[in-house]
């Protein structure tokens, strides 16, 4: 198995940026299986590496795997700021397809993330559901609106939002229940797994965003368990997201 740590220079965010791409021993030669995993925030594309055995799930699996440094960005555009949605959207999916032969087949390219990259995990897959065929979320931030209305990193959420951010990404397509809502109906829809722990602060978010799928037409899986805002969690259940993921 291969791990690549490499920099290269980002046209969208305008500066190098670094990247982790695992690449297992017995993946094909091309047209490689690819899950693109976000970190949370105050995180960076070596977290998953540092702090779970996702190596040896992705070893297991047959996958490759790719993790960008999305900063504190929410992969978003941001008003005061870079722009990470462009970045991991279009510009890395690119880069990484032509340089390390990933597939570029939706059925086989895959994203998912912990917390603020779980709600970036979602918002991709839903923004471009034509390159994701499917998403995962853990301990996810999936009621933007709700959480930014009492955030207590207000300097992060001015960044993105700009001042008015706790009123201003209701029916946006920052939010995630808007473009659940107004999904085009000529366009396939991303299977989505969403898991969290019951003692995370995050759970009642996620619980709210469970029944609110409910009343629409994705494949849509909840989980819950025991456990907190931590990255015993996030071992936990990386690879059954991964595996929900890429099951045909």
């Amino acid at each position: 198995m291969a791990l690549f740590s490499a920099v290269y220079r980002s046209a969208a965010l305008s500066h190098d940026t670094g990247i982790n791409i695992i690449l297992p021993d017995n993946c094909p030669t091309e047209d490689i299986p690819t899950v693109y995993l976000l970190h949370g925030m105050h995180g960076d594309h070596t977290s998953w590496c540092r702090k779970t055995s996702i190596e040896r799930y992705a070893q297991e699996r047959g996958i490759a795997v790719v993790m960008p440094d999305g900063e504190n960005s929410f992969y978003q555009d941001m008003k005061y700021g870079k722009k990470h949605f462009t970045y991991v959207a279009d510009e890395l999916v690119d880069y990484t397809r032509r340089v390390f032969r990933l597939s570029r087949k939706r059925e086989k390219t895959f994203i998912c993330g912990l917390s603020m990259g779980g709600y970036g995990a979602f918002l991709l897959a839903l923004r471009r559901p034509e390159q994701y065929a499917a998403c995962a979320s853990l301990s996810g931030c999936v009621d933007m609106v709700d959480i930014l209305r009492d955030c207590n990193w207000l300097d992060e959420a001015v960044g993105i939002w700009g001042e008015d951010y706790r009123t201003c990404t209701k029916d946006t397509d920052s939010d995630l229940k808007w473009l659940i809502s107004t999904f085009p109906q000529d366009k396939p829809k991303p299977r989505m797994f969403s898991c969290c722990g019951r003692e995370d602060s995050l759970f009642a978010n996620n619980l709210a965003f469970r029944d609110f799928m409910a009343d629409y037409p994705f494949d849509f899986t909840f989980v819950e368990d025991a456990g907190v805002h931590d990255w015993a969690f996030w071992d936990k259940w990386v690879a059954p997201a991964i595996d929900h993921m890429i099951r045909n």
